[in-house]
């Protein structure tokens, strides 16, 4: 299916919306005013992520099980339903409770597609909240890029990068004496915590520029393309690498809510004949969308760099293959720069 592409001249503001209903917040009989989760409590309450355990109380201090989290998960990304006729699960059936949610968390990839147990009922972990967060986010592959990165967490030994991007994201925080406890059990408000930090920065607005200004400029080169390449491999702003630049300003100390993302507009084209190289140029948007509009133009989408990219034949004798930026993968640096506190962009 070809990929819808965005011209220049479309303003864009991305403001996605969550689907849970937001309820009216009111305060827990065990939640002191002035308490570190007081604010991210009432908000989870009030976006219907959480409820009370009853009596007027929160539960602060208590365990929250996987399938309770599972479920503010769902609710958080507001998710279509799953509820498949077999289980996916030995101990999940569909009399339990929970059975969608953790059905539909499944299909979405918030945990590997293993067969046997859940254990739902179990507590679960500081760890594994954050790699399902991290796995919600569609970026078990970029907690890949993050393993190659010094883990901010001295007691942190597994699930380095998933842990260490959530960290960079600014959605996991350590405990005292500046370490993780990836083992400990998750209490009902630090997982509260969690979600509203990842619900405040997924779910803010993006703003397109007319032009950075002088504000802190956040750029990604686009990669070469290499003459043994049996595919001319030019992403526009690859997932990692942007990834790696918004690391790399906010560990230097750089503002983000002053920064704005720099974007290609257009594409960056390779003509290849007979398996050279023959010439690489800039495209831009207009020509982009020209390209995309004719006959013998096939379409792709690369998830590994998050950049879109077809192939078409400009004559007879030659092959052109132009990565360009797409409506999807727009979205997907902007949902990344979110992350890290970075809501404007330009595209040029």
């Amino acid at each position: 299916m070809k990929i819808k592409f965005i011209s220049l001249a479309l303003a864009l503001t991305l403001c996605l919306g969550l689907a849970a209903p937001a309820r009216a917040a009111a305060g827990y009989s065990d939640i002191p005013s002035g308490h570190w989760s007081e604010a991210s409590v009432n908000k989870a309450t009030a976006l219907g992520l959480f409820q009370g355990v009853g009596n007027g109380k929160f539960g602060r201090g208590q365990p929250i099980t996987k399938a309770a989290f599972v479920t503010a998960l769902v609710r958080l990304f507001g998710w279509e339903e799953v509820t498949p006729a077999k289980a996916s699960f030995t101990d999940v059936t569909a009399n339990r409770w929970f059975y969608t949610a953790v059905e539909t968390a499944r299909a979405n990839g918030a945990f590997a597609a293993t067969s046997g147990a859940f254990h739902p009922t179990d507590n679960i972990t500081r760890e594994e909240m954050a790699v399902m967060i991290v796995r919600s986010l569609g970026y078990a592959s970029l907690a890949g890029t993050a393993s190659s990165y010094p883990c901010p967490f001295p007691d942190v030994t597994t699930n380095k990068g998933f842990i260490t991007l959530a960290y960079d994201m600014g959605i996991v925080e350590g405990v005292n004496g500046g370490k993780f406890a990836p083992d400990a059990t998750a209490t009902r408000e630090q997982a509260a915590a969690m979600l509203v930090r990842l619900y405040d920065r997924l779910y803010a607005n993006s703003s397109r520029l007319a032009s950075a200004g002088s504000n802190t400029k956040i750029t990604v080169d686009t990669p070469a393309a290499n003459e043994d390449d049996e595919l001319p491999t030019t992403p526009l702003e690859p997932i990692a690498e942007l990834y790696a630049q918004l690391r790399k300003h906010k560990s230097s100390g750089t503002d983000m809510s002053r920064a704005v993302l720099c974007l290609t507009g257009g594409g960056v084209r390779t003509i290849t004949s007979n398996g050279r190289i023959v010439s690489t140029d800039t495209l831009s948007a207009q020509e982009v969308e020209k390209i995309l509009s004719g006959s013998g133009v096939h379409t792709y989408y690369s998830t590994r760099y998050e950049s879109a990219y077809c192939i078409y034949k400009p004559n007879s004798y030659q092959s052109a293959t132009l990565w360009y930026q797409s409506e999807e993968s727009l979205a997907a640096k902007l949902q990344l720069a979110r992350l890290f506190g970075v809501t404007r962009y330009t595209l040029s």
